[in-house]
């Protein structure tokens, strides 16, 4: 079995994602790299919303009551 690839941190998939962008809009690449490098760029940018959308799950806000106190509530669950 092949050894795994090390997962990438979402600040590493971001910059990865922020170099194909200025390589894209650089135009210099020639028509079948920058569609490897859009593909690419796609992928992770599915996997970054992925991560952020489970991150939101996890979010929970800290609201201050009238009287002082805090009352933790889930994200999802405040109304606006």
């Amino acid at each position: 079995m092949p050894p795994r690839k090390k997962e990438l941190t979402f600040e590493e998939k971001m910059k990865q994602l922020e170099q194909i962008v200025s390589e894209l809009e650089n135009g210099q690449a020639p028509l079948d790299k920058s569609m490897e490098m859009f593909e690419q760029g796609m992928k992770l940018s599915l996997e970054l919303k992925k991560e952020l959308e489970n991150a939101e799950q996890k979010i929970t806000m800290l609201t201050q009551k009238s009287d002082g106190s805090i009352e933790q509530t889930d994200f999802e669950q405040e109304e606006v």
